[in-house]
């Protein structure tokens, strides 16, 4: 079983302005997909996918039932360290927009990061 980067969040509005502000992280336009995520892109050595809704619950004290929305960055390669790079650049570029209250977790098990939406 393949270990992934995920980032969850809260869209705290409307889904396809996620799905925007998602392509604009990536630097390439997420497309909807049939099966699985709902939206997905290929960012050279990775795939990105965006999942509207997920069924994940709480585990190892991480509230993943608190965002309802979940982001999986794949590397092709299995590469972890361009994984986890890939997907601290796309965070960061989610998080610098202050829109969503997200969290950056590595298998499922590790917090990596999080983010708080700012108010107002």
């Amino acid at each position: 079983m393949s270990a992934y980067h995920q980032i969850f969040a809260r869209p705290g509005h409307l889904a396809y302005v996620l799905v925007d502000d998602i392509s604009a992280a990536c630097g390439a336009r997420l497309a909807p997909v049939a099966g699985g995520a709902d939206y997905s892109v290929s960012v050279g050595h990775a795939a990105v996918e965006y999942e509207r809704f997920h069924e994940y619950e709480d585990d190892l004290g991480i509230p993943f039932q608190s965002y309802e929305s979940v982001i999986t960055i794949r590397d092709f390669d299995r590469d972890m360290e361009r994984q986890g790079l890939t997907a601290a650049r796309i965070f960061q570029n989610l998080a610098v927009l202050g829109t969503y209250s997200m969290v950056l977790v590595f298998d499922l098990q590790r917090v990596l990061d999080s983010a708080t939406a700012r108010q107002g």
